[in-house]
C-alpha cells in the first residue's frame, strides 16, 4: 500500500537504509532487550522490503521480459548470499560482529545511494 502512495523506488531504497540502521544496532547491542527489539524491527523492514523489490522489478522491465528477470532476480540473490555469508562470517571471526554488522550496514547505504545516484 506504501508503493502505491509514495511510489516503488522511494520504498526499496527506504527500506537499505532501514536495514542499515538495523544491522548497526545488531553490532552495538549491549542486551538481549536491543537484540530481541531489532530482530522485530527486522521482521518489519523484512516484510516492509520483501514483495516490493519483486513488484518494482516488474515496473522497471518490459513486459515480455518479466519472467527472465523474475529469474534472474532470485538467481543473483540465492547466489550472492553464499560470499556474502562467507565474508560476514571472515568479519566476525577476524574483527568481531561490530565489523561484520557495521559492513553489511555499510554496503546497504551504499546500495541506497546507488539507487538514487543512477535512478535505478
Amino acid at each position: 500500500m506504501l508503493s502505491d502512495r509514495i511510489g516503488r523506488r522511494p520504498v526499496p531504497i527506504s527500506g537499505f537504509v532501514i536495514f542499515a540502521l538495523i544491522y548497526f544496532g545488531f553490532g552495538i547491542a549491549k542486551s538481549v532487550m536491543w537484540i530481541w527489539m531489532l530482530f522485530i524491527l527486522y521482521g518489519l523492514y523484512y516484510a516492509f522490503t520483501e514483495g516490493i523489490q519483486k513488484a518494482y522489478i516488474a515496473d522497471i522491465v518490459p513486459e515480455g521480459q518479466r519472467g527472465t528477470a523474475m529469474g534472474t532476480y532470485n538467481a543473483m540473490t540465492g547466489i550472492a548470499a553464499l560470499p556474502a555469508s562467507i565474508l560476514a562470517g571472515f568479519l566476525w571471526q577476524t574483527f568481531g560482529p561490530v565489523v561484520a554488522f557495521s559492513t553489511s550496514s555499510a554496503i546497504a547505504i551504499f546500495a541506497a545511494l546507488f539507487m538514487v545516484i543512477f535512478r535505478i
